[in-house]
């Protein structure tokens, strides 16, 4: 796990411990994403790696801290949106990302099949 994933895995958990409304997550999954973004030389390294730490963060926070599984869709839906918003070049990797976004839930999901079958066998 890399700093931007833990640091937006507490912010979402604080946000939703404290209460705060979707809207809260979806603008701190932005500002943070448009951060990282802005970091440096920017590439389709970059942005699949801060989309895939992004997704990884809202899935734990599900899985971590039993928040409603659709936190992981909101997530996911704002992280492609400030993809194709950042302009420029970014927008060219809509497609990667979104790409990105969708392996990283088909191995989380499989992951989280295999312990469960794991302690139920």
């Amino acid at each position: 796990m890399n700093p931007f994933e833990e640091t937006l895995r507490e912010e979402m958990s604080w946000l939703l411990r404290a209460g705060m409304p979707v809207r809260a997550i979806r603008l701190t999954v932005r500002d943070r994403l448009v951060v990282q973004l802005g970091r440096g030389p920017l590439g389709p390294r970059e942005v699949t790696g801060a989309m895939e730490a992004t997704v990884r963060a809202a899935y734990r926070v599900v899985r971590e801290a039993d928040a409603p599984q659709d936190l992981v869709d909101i997530v996911c839906l704002t992280a492609l949106d400030v993809v194709r918003g950042h302009g420029g070049e970014t927008a060219r990797w809509l497609t990667t990302a979104a790409a990105t976004a969708d392996a990283v839930l088909d191995e989380l999901t499989l992951s989280s099949s295999t312990r469960r079958a794991r302690r139920a066998g």
